[in-house]
């Protein structure tokens, strides 16, 4: 897996909600996890145009408390699904583990990211080290990266192929 990201910078304020901005809650209602089907749905409540203009690389960089809310997945599926890394100053506890379980590269604590870039600087993020680069004014922070079994778990594509093979790794023991 590439860890390391260049693209624009997608910059969203505090709070935004897993349900409503991130993804229609209907797609949580109806337990939908299709990447092909929440892709065009991404961030719809927040700015509608946005998803038609992001390109995979992007980075989308969030204030505190990003995806608060029910901890539904079908959100940062749809980040994922478009290709997009995200940075954020905050996540809540139950969106992290969605963000590992839909295999999203992401850094979780990033305070002062939002005040380091605008919508459109080029950004270059290695999720592996935590470097965070910021291209248009030449600056850079390091943040903590996920933990190497996290990144392990992403890597493979989340939840589902990190039980796909611990299934088979037990079969074989047998």
């Amino acid at each position: 897996m590439n860890w390391i990201y260049r693209g624009r910078c997608w910059k969203v304020g505090d709070n935004i909600g897993v349900d409503g901005d991130l993804m229609p809650l209907r797609f949580a209602m109806q337990r939908e996890t299709d990447p092909d089907v929440l892709r065009p749905y991404f961030m719809e409540g927040y700015d509608p145009e946005m998803q038609k203009q992001v390109a995979p690389g992007d980075i989308l960089v969030a204030g505190k408390r990003f995806a608060q809310g029910n901890p539904h997945i079908q959100g940062l599926i749809g980040i994922q699904a478009n290709g997009l890394g995200l940075v954020v100053e905050s996540i809540p506890h139950s969106s992290f583990r969605m963000a590992v379980n839909a295999g999203l590269p992401f850094l979780p604590r990033c305070p002062g990211v939002t005040a380091a870039c605008e919508n459109g600087d080029n950004l270059e993020v290695d999720f592996a080290s935590g470097l965070f680069r910021n291209l248009t004014h030449e600056t850079e922070i390091q943040y903590d990266p996920l933990p190497s079994k996290l990144l392990e778990t992403i890597a493979l594509g989340g939840w589902k192929p990190m039980v796909a093979r611990r299934v088979a790794e037990a079969r074989a023991r047998q």
